[in-house]
């Protein structure tokens, strides 16, 4: 019978809704679970090779053991940061336009700058702040819709990400938030702003050697497809991978034709380890992963790394890399221990089931030292989290894009 693999620590428990896993231990760092009822890999072939190759290294092989970011500025080639996403990304998007998904709020950002609620989706920086400051373009990432932006900041890039979008323009409906396919507009608008403070010609050249940063799908599955279902109905999950990677690749295509030539694309976290997850399956008493959405997760980076390495063909001019966050918060959360995390599978603030965006705000009782914590709120990161994902970026995706 066909199996789908994978690989996790002998301390990290697994629980499944359809059915049990039958594992073994290989060494003393990992143990390979089967599960016996469905199949990626003979379903998609390709995407199971991968899939297999992929969980057939141990966890604690992919990252390194410390986590200080180094300043890489020297031969950078990089003129600007451009970014798209969700709230993995954004650093306050949201802030000016009309809707609920918002952290403009404590106890948001109260590790930044002494209590500094910028809109980010954790206690302090993302990603893209670490990114940014590191390749020595500047100190943080500024959102596009911010009105005080000043000419340098146009100059040396903008971020277009919006807490709660998607590429599926379906999970924004309730929302309101802005999708891909509004950032899109965001980046030619941009664009024609930036053609204003440079020239045609000078635009072009820092468009080209921009380094851009693409992050959405999360909120499509979590949101349209797990928990409120709309595309659950249209769609199997299958169909809806398919679905969302052509988005992907269209995106892509469009930022090419506007000038885009260096592109990294983030997959998914492990969807099945965000404590908000965890806490909407009420049989699941442990507190486990749930092992169903973490084998979609991995199904869809699969099929989102053969699309990427398709189009590069298509892409002559252009480079483009995959940035893979899945490995790296599954090792944080099933060897917290190495990175000096002591809680993993809750958030730190309020109770850390539930709570995020105004459920998170300065009424909530919130943990002392969210550095213990891998998230800070029942979705989001801590900063600590994504300081180690940012490392792991500088370290092995951005050599691949100069």
């Amino acid at each position: 019978m066909p199996t789908d693999v994978a690989s996790f620590s002998p301390d990290m428990h697994i629980h499944n809704r359809a059915s049990p896993f039958d594992c073994c231990s290989i060494n003393t760092n990992e143990f390979s679970c089967f599960h016996p009822v469905r199949s990626i890999a003979s379903s998609t072939p390709m995407a199971g090779l991968v899939l297999f190759l992929l969980l057939s290294l141990p966890l604690s092989a992919t990252l390194g053991t410390t986590h200080r970011i180094r300043a890489t500025a020297e031969g950078s080639s990089f003129s600007s940061l451009l970014v798209l996403g969700d709230s993995m990304f954004d650093t306050g998007n949201n802030n000016y336009i009309p809707t609920y998904f918002l952290a403009n709020h404590l106890p948001y950002g109260r590790d930044l700058d002494g209590g500094n609620a910028t809109g980010r989706f954790s206690n302090g920086l993302l990603v893209p702040d670490f990114l940014v400051s590191a390749l020595g373009i500047k100190q943080r990432s500024p959102p596009f819709l911010d009105p005080t932006l000043s000419n340098a900041d146009m100059l040396t890039g903008v971020n277009f990400a919006s807490a709660g979008s998607g590429f599926d323009d379906v999970t924004t409906v309730l929302s309101g938030v802005i999708p891909i396919s509004k950032q899109l507009e965001m980046f030619r608008a941009y664009l024609a702003k930036l053609e204003l403070i440079a020239g045609k010609e000078e635009a072009t050249k820092i468009i080209n050697s921009a380094l851009i940063l693409i992050s959405e799908g999360t909120n499509d599955f979590i949101l349209n497809y797990y928990d409120l279902q709309t595309r659950k109905v249209q769609y199997t999950m299958e169909q809806y991978q398919e679905f969302i990677l052509q988005k992907t690749r269209d995106a892509i295509e469009e930022l090419y034709h506007l000038g885009g030539r260096r592109f990294a694309v983030v997959g998914l976290p492990p969807l099945g380890c965000v404590p908000v997850q965890i806490t909407i399956d009420l049989e699941n008493f442990k507190r486990a992963c749930i092992a169903e959405e973490n084998f979609d997760t991995f199904a869809y980076n699969a099929k989102l790394q053969e699309l990427l390495f398709e189009m590069r063909p298509s892409l002559p001019e252009g480079r483009i890399a995959y940035i893979d966050v899945l490995l790296p918060l599954l090792d944080m959360v099933t060897w917290p221990q190495k990175y000096g995390f002591e809680v993993t599978n809750k958030g730190c603030c309020a109770t850390g089931l539930v709570e995020a965006g105004l459920l998170c705000n300065s009424l909530s009782t919130s943990c002392p030292d969210a550095s213990k914590y891998v998230y800070f709120d029942s979705i989001h990161p801590t900063e600590k989290a994504y300081r180690v994902i940012a490392k792991q970026i500088l370290d092995e995706v951005v050599p691949q894009l100069y």
